[in-house]
């Protein structure tokens, strides 16, 4: 039998940049038959075994992906850098070092970029059945995700038939239900992490306004009587 930890690397790729709701052990096999040319079905058993493991690991450990759109910005502003630094003069960047001799080099702080990681830092708001059982009001999703996993191996709530499937306890019932897939995990959780300032916005909308009264016209006019 082929040994089957080569796939690892591409079952890890493939499994990053895949939607978590919709991907199964099926599609993640198939790709790997197209990608390396080979027939997997002999080994279909223990190639499932080792996708659910590695989704398992993933979403354990969840990784943050750098948006392409960054990266590319930073290939150009290194770039222009590089060039900027090429089409200096020699007397220019002499006079520059000799200046740099004579003071001090002051330490530039390290800002972060407000794209860079920021979804591994940026919190949401837990409805009430998740804030009991992971004890928080508030958490980034990684996070989030990360924790449920957690409890979930230590106290090996995955069905032994079949990995696939969570058999929840009675702390988990209240959010996922008796039972559930580990690939429906992420899509149910949508239902229990709120955006802070949607809340508010919404809550502002909510919000009635406050009624003026309106006297009629019959009230300002004279009683009959008088």
């Amino acid at each position: 039998m082929a040994d089957i930890s080569k796939y690892i690397p591409m079952v890890d790729a493939i499994l990053s940049a895949s939607n978590p709701d919709e991907i199964s052990p099926k599609r993640v096999r198939k790709a790997l038959q197209i990608l390396f040319s080979v027939d997997l079905d002999p080994q279909r058993k223990a190639i499932n075994e080792l996708i659910l493991e590695r989704f398992g690991n993933i979403q354990e450990n969840p990784r943050v992906l750098v948006p392409k759109e960054v990266l590319i910005n930073r290939d150009q502003e290194l770039a222009l850098k590089l060039q900027e630094e090429g089409g200096r003069s020699l007397r220019s960047t002499k006079k520059r070092k000799a200046k740099s001799e004579t003071k001090p080099k002051k330490k530039k702080k390290k800002t972060e970029s407000a794209d860079s990681n920021s979804i591994s830092v940026r919190k949401v708001l837990l409805s009430a059945p998740l804030q009991v059982f992971l004890g928080a009001e508030e958490l980034p999703r990684t996070q989030v995700v990360k924790m449920i996993w957690k409890y979930i191996k230590e106290h090996n709530l995955q069905n032994p038939e079949d990995r696939r499937e969570i058999l929840c306890d009675e702390k988990m019932e209240p959010i996922f239900g008796k039972k559930m897939t580990m690939f429906s995990m992420n899509k149910l959780l949508t239902k229990h992490l709120f955006n802070p300032n949607e809340i508010v916005k919404h809550e502002e909308k909510e919000e009635p306004m406050p009624k003026k009264e309106v006297k009629s016209e019959d009230e300002h006019l004279p009683d009959a009587s008088d």
